[in-house]
Formats: structure tokens, sequence, C-alpha cells
């Protein structure tokens, strides 16, 4: 089931972000995030955008949210996009449904355009996006730095 985030939420999605940051190179936080720190960096969010969570049998296996792209007023009608799953979820269509709630959301909202970030090389984020419509728009070489490894990241954009 996807439905809207909801405060009781906030631990699992902690517990899933965290195994990221410990364990890959998909988010650049490098140390993981206590509750309130995971809190303070989703409270700006949830009240402005958008946050999805995948709940299977009373357990949070992803979730998805929206950002803003940039702070200047120009910018308003673009948002950026993050999604996190469970490992158990992966490969079971769960980020495909998670993002597709997520665009229908933001269509309805009147945003005009959605850039993702995806650590290259990234095979699984890339078809996903590519599928839903996104394009490759950029590609940063060496912009990240995390276990000791430099990190390539591109930019994906659809426009709704």
């Amino acid at each position: 089931m996807i439905r809207q985030f909801k405060p009781s939420d906030l631990n699992p999605m902690r517990e899933i972000y965290n195994h990221y940051v410990e364990n890959t190179l998909l988010t650049f936080d490098e140390v993981a995030l206590n509750e309130q720190e995971f809190a303070d960096k989703l409270n700006p969010v949830i009240h402005k955008y958008p946050c999805f969570v995948y709940e299977k049998e009373g357990q949070v296996l992803g979730f998805t949210y929206a950002t803003a792209w940039k702070e200047n007023p120009a910018y308003r009608f673009t948002v950026s996009t993050a999604i996190y799953l469970n490992p158990e979820a992966i490969d079971k269509g769960t980020g495909t449904a998670l993002y597709k709630k997520l665009i229908e959301e933001l269509r309805e909202m009147k945003i005009h355009s959605i850039v993702a970030g995806i650590l290259m090389p990234n095979e699984k984020s890339t078809r996903m996006h590519e599928r839903l419509g996104f394009s490759k728009v950029a590609h940063l070489s060496q912009i990240g730095y995390k276990f000791n490894k430099w990190i390539d990241v591109s930019y994906w954009q659809m426009i709704l």
C-alpha cells in the first residue's frame, strides 16, 4: 500500500536511510543519522512537498519525497526527488510504484520539472528513471567523496 507519510513513519524511514548511509555510496551522508537529525532533514520537506511510504503488512518498505531544487523564486516549479527502499523491496516494482505516485502528486501541484540525481554507475536507478520518462541532462565527474572513493553523479530530468 502506498500512502502519505505520517510522523510514526520517521523511525522506519530512518532505518532504511541509514542502511544506505552506512553501506553504500547512494547517499553522501557519511554517518548514520539519529532520530532528531533525520526529523530535521525531512521536516522542512514534508510540510511543503509530498512524501509517500510503501507499507506492506505493517512494515515500511520504502519512501520517496520531493524537495525544492533551489531556493531562488524562479525555481519554484522545479523539484528534486529522492527514493529509498528496504533492500528486500528492490526489484519488486516498489520503487516504480512509489515514484509514479510521487510524480502524479507533483503533476497535480502544477510542478513543471523534476530533477533526480543518480550516483553513477547505477543501472537499476537509471533504467527506472528512463522507464518513467526521465532523460539524462548532466554528468558530474568525481563530485563526491565517500569510503575513500570519488563518485560521479548524473542528473535526470522529467518535464511534466
